[in-house]
């Protein structure tokens, strides 16, 4: 800890030194105040005669036009042609490899309410703490909520055929861009300029299998004397990447043998039930023979056997047979891992230039894309509702629990889930200037709509019970208790179902989600509002007034015994949002090198939330003490209104059977907690948060940008950045509900994969939180949960610091061709984070990468190009961290027991290298090879890791391995 305290010292040290030193030599450097130092040779006055010809731009981070690449906070521009170049086939696959992000919530996961879209994670502070812009305007929030909870935007559907460029700000910008630019802002710059026609297309797979890509992009641009027009088509597809195309971690028996415990080591992991009846005692009722057989190899049969443990010891002699069941042994098989995307998307812009600098211009887009998914198929359970401990006539045994999960061939398909997705995007406007030229004025007016139609096989559990075991029969009395009677049709239930009879019973869903926003505004911005002994000054203001809203439709018929979604959810809401929002930036020159700005703004909220008004600023410094060398620092103050899936969604409830339960686990001694079929189910209320205020905060970076003197084409930049939040929305889920509420009762508790926590360390034992969770867990007199209470709180406080680094170099020869290298570095130096004011500051900072580096190198010589690009992202604590050793037995003990020696495994750096070699026959046809992931590198199941997703993704690892694909590109014209 005091290591990595001296590191972060000695590098926020060192960029407060670079920064500061130069100004002790200001007045020896800095440019007379009369404006008369003169350049000193030929050379220099022509670079100054460049300069002032350079066209002035917008740049995210300001509203104001300037020449100067680098301004006063740091800016990342990645360009459409180096997003191809380095493999990447999306900008969510881009966006995720920049070194200021970390990992959001992943498509596979269980119960994912967005699987279809693509989040981003910038400072690792959330994605609901990112802008995404596109063209500099806001776009419409995915229409369904990560996590059941939150709004974000999708990287997932933006057509990459269309990008010029990818301008990334990874600080706080609220006083110049409003809500959610906590974290910072993305803004997607499309192609205006264009002339002709070019095709493009790709095909191309993994080495490995799955994740079949082809892609058809046509890009084109018509002028005339006052006009100009650029259009695209664009016709994509990937095919999802499953658990059977990785069987190394299709099955619960894959998890890395530290968790397997005593039993699971002595008569093998027990897999998940596939046929199965228990009987009074909870034990497994035989299958006929040869049963498990009849289903291929979706089944097998499993003796489910236990042993008795006196202390660490385990006792060989006294061991429990519960009987033998039709065990899974491959569940994961039909999950997917990444999911599949079908995209057809069309966009064309233009202008209309009247004369005078008057210009009309306008945009339509339309993005539509089908994604297809899938987790575990549909099955019977004794769901709450359902007939449960009853007396079956077949069997003679009275029934205390059951599952029937149905295989593909039963269903006559997989069963995916299928979200068919549209996105309107429409902007008109009129800009042009004033006042001779000297300001620009910009009035848009724009209209977007996102829609999501998911489609999937729903669950029908009375059906299914009904069509296993029948009707009820009347009852009987079995040891003194009244017992309804049901028959159990074995023909059904231990041999394959023909799709016909399937259809008899089974349903099929869908869900709708949609959101919009219509907006206006009107930017007037100068880089000459008058001008100083130092320079001019520059001014922008823009006017904005934004209504948006969503809504929420489930499938109507709800989540009930005859019908139910995948994971039996039931979320409904809608609401709107009106907002009105001023804001203003002065850029004021105090010397000839040295620059102040100024900015602040005021967003106006009405909506049911208490957000009502923000108000913040910002202020940053430029020093130039010479040419070459800029010294630049930030601060601002920084909001995020509550989302509006907080505010308006409805409460819902839904039954809950399959679960895990850290505090028995915890209770019985136990080493691993993973979800199973409960015989008792809970009520799960969830709630959204109407009363809810502002997330706020304050952002500051300081840091340099160096031309390195003698040397052409080399250049090194360094930013120390901060981010704080407070007053921070947390949306205290279920899971995490019933993991705290171990951790408060027992000081124990489980991690999200199942693995035991020896010292809980989250919340204080006995503090409000703690009180708080215990009380929203009700149990019965034998300790089975009955209900659980989840919902947003807006009492949290995170801060993470960082330091960025880069390094470009250009290098020209005559022989050799050209070459340019970048190399990109983020430092994440600490997480801090807490959920109440009585709980500890915890530094988190291990629970994500702290590192993150990536780097490309270019080459182009005649008619061939290459580029070879390489990222690194940091290790990571692994499962079972700071926790004890399993005992070579499969006992784990707890932490300040003799027996345990301590576990602090790291799960290693995540290292990919990929290539791209092109070569140009003439002027129209380009043919591209790309390699992604050389070396096919997979991630490996950690030794402690257990439950879906074995596999860490928080350092990015993934199941993919290599992928090659062949570009051709024409151009017509």
């Amino acid at each position: 800890m005091s290591n990595i305290g001296f590191r972060r010292s000695v590098l926020a040290s060192a960029l407060a030194l670079v920064f500061f030193a130069p100004l002790s030599v200001a007045a020896q450097t800095a440019t007379p105040p009369d404006g008369s130092q003169q350049p000193t040779t030929q050379q220099d006055a022509a670079k100054k005669k460049d300069t002032t010809t350079l066209q002035k731009v917008v740049v995210t981070g300001s509203l104001i036009p300037r020449v100067e690449v680098e301004g006063a906070t740091p800016v990342i521009t990645i360009s459409g042609a180096q997003l191809k170049q380095e493999g990447f086939t999306t900008v969510y696959e881009l966006m995720n490899s920049i070194t200021q992000t970390g990992v959001a919530e992943t498509p596979p996961s269980w119960g994912s309410s967005s699987v279809n879209a693509r989040q981003l994670n910038l400072r690792n502070l959330g994605s609901g703490r990112s802008l995404l812009l596109i063209d500099g305007h806001r776009v419409s929030d995915y229409p369904q909520s990560a996590h059941a909870s939150t709004n974000f935007q999708n990287f997932n559907n933006i057509p990459t055929g269309m990008i010029d460029r990818i301008e990334i700000l990874a600080t706080g910008a609220s006083s110049l861009y409003g809500s959610d630019a906590v974290a910072g802002v993305v803004n997607i710059i499309l192609k205006k300029q264009y002339q002709g026609d070019d095709v493009q297309m790709t095909l191309g797979g993994a080495t490995r299998g799955g994740r079949d890509y082809g892609d058809f992009n046509l890009v084109g641009g018509k002028s005339g004397d006052h006009w100009h027009v650029v259009y695209n088509l664009e016709r994509s597809h990937r095919s999802g990447l499953f658990g059977r195309d990785r069987p190394y971690s299709d099955s619960e028996a894959d998890a890395g043998y530290g968790a397997y415990d005593q039993n699971a080591r002595l008569f093998g992991y027990k897999t998940y039930d596939g046929l199965s009846l228990y009987d009074a005692n909870g034990n497994y009722i035989a299958p006929p023979a040869g049963a498990c057989n009849q289903f291929g190899n979706n089944f097998a049969l499993h003796d489910y056997k236990t042993v008795a443990t006196n202390g660490h010891t385990v006792d060989p002699t006294n061991v429990t047979d519960h009987g033998t069941y039709c065990t899974q042994p491959a569940l994961f098989s039909n999950w997917v891992l990444t999911p599949g995307s079908d995209n057809k998307d069309a966009y064309v812009a233009g202008d209309y230039d009247f004369g005078n600098g008057l210009q009309a211009y306008g945009s339509i887009g339309l993005w539509d894309t089908l994604g297809t998914s899938n987790t575990e198929l549909p099955f019977l359970y004794a769901m709450g509702g359902l007939p449960n401990n009853f007396y079956d006539q077949t069997s003679g045994q009275v029934i205390s629990n059951y599952f029937r999960q149905l295989t593909p061939k039963e269903l006559g398909s997989y069963g995916n889930t299928h979200d068919k997705e549209q996105n309107w995007d429409i902007h008109a406007g009129l800009r042009g200037t004033f006042l001779d030229g000297r300001f620009n004025w910009d009035f848009n007016l724009g209209t977007n709509k996102y829609i999501v139609h998911e489609r999937y096989t729903g669950l029908n559990e009375q059906g299914m019970f009904d069509f296993f075991f029948g009707p009820q029969l009347g009852t009987t009395s079995v040891g003194g208790n009244t017992l309804p009677v049901y028959a159990l049709n074995s023909g059904r239930f231990w041999n394959p179902i023909t799709p016909a009879q399937y259809h008899s019973f089974g349903v099929v869903g869908e869900n709708t989600a949609v959101s919009w926003m219509d907006q206006a505004s009107l930017n007037v911005n100068t880089d000459e509002l008058f001008k100083t002994w130092a320079g001019s000054v520059g001014f922008a203001t823009v006017l904005e007034a934004v209504h948006q809203g969503f809504k929420l439709s489930p499938d109507p018929r709800g989540n009930t015994t005859t019908f139910g979604d995948p994971f039996q959810d039931y979320i409904t809401g809608g609401g709107t949002r009106n907002r009105v929002s001023l804001g203003s930036e002065l850029r004021i020159p105090l010397l000839s090198n040295l620059t102040w700005t100024l900015s602040g703004r005021l967003d106006k909220y009405r909506d049911a939330s208490a957000a009502d008004v923000a108000r913040t600023w910002g202020s940053s410094l430029e020093y130039r003490p010479y040419e070459g060398l800029l010294l630049r620092g930030s601060y601002g103050t920084n909001f995020h209104a509550p989302d509006m899936q907080y505010i308006y969604k409805n409460p819902s409830v839904s039954q809950v059977g399959i679960y895990a339960d850290p505090y028995q686990c915890v209770t019985a001694g136990a080493t691993t907690c993973q979800p199973f079929q409960h015989n008792t189910y809970f009520s799960s209320y969830l709630s959204g948060g109407p009363s809810l205020n502002n997330e706020t905060g304050k952002s500051w970076t300081y840091g340099f940008v160096w031309q390195i003197p003698g040397v052409d084409g080399l250049s090194l930049s360094a930013d120390y950045w901060r981010i704080g939040i407070n007053n921070g929305i947390v949306n205290v889920g279920q899971s995490d509900v019933l993991t705290d509420e171990a951790g408060c009762r027992t000081g124990h508790t489980f991690d999200s994969s199942g693995n035991y926590i020896g010292n809980y360390i989250a919340h204080p034992q006995g503090s409000s939180y703690c009180q708080n969770v215990i009380a929203n867990v009700k149990r019965d007199a034998n300790g089975n949960i009955t209900a659980v209470y989840s919902g947003a709180i807006n009492e949290s406080l995170l801060t993470v610091t960082g330091i960025d680094a880069s390094l470009a170099y250009a290098l020209r020869t005559t022989n050799l061709g050209n070459f340019n290298l970048s190399i990109d570095y983020t430092d994440n130096l600490s997480y801090k984070e807490r959920t109440l004011a009585s709980d500890p500051l915890l530094n988190t900072r291990y629970q994500h990468a702290a590192s993150k580096v990536r780097g490309t190198v270019n080459w182009r010589r005649g008619a061939w190009d290459a580029t070879l690009y390489g990222d690194r992202t940091g290790r990571v604590r692994a499962p079972n961290f700071g926790s004890c050793n399993s005992l070579p037995n499969g006992i784990r003990p707890s932490v300040g027991d003799p027996d345990c020696t301590m576990y602090f495994g790291h799960v290693p750096a995540w290292i990919t290298w990929s290539t791209n070699v092109g070569y140009r026959f003439d002027d129209r046809m380009k043919v591209s090879l790309n390699v992604s992931n050389i070396f096919n590198n997979i991630g490996k199941i950690p030794y402690y890791a257990g439950g879906f997703e074995f596999i860490p993704t928080l350092n990015n690892a993934s199941y993919v391995g290599r992928e090659v694909s062949v570009t051709f590109d024409y151009k017509l014209d």
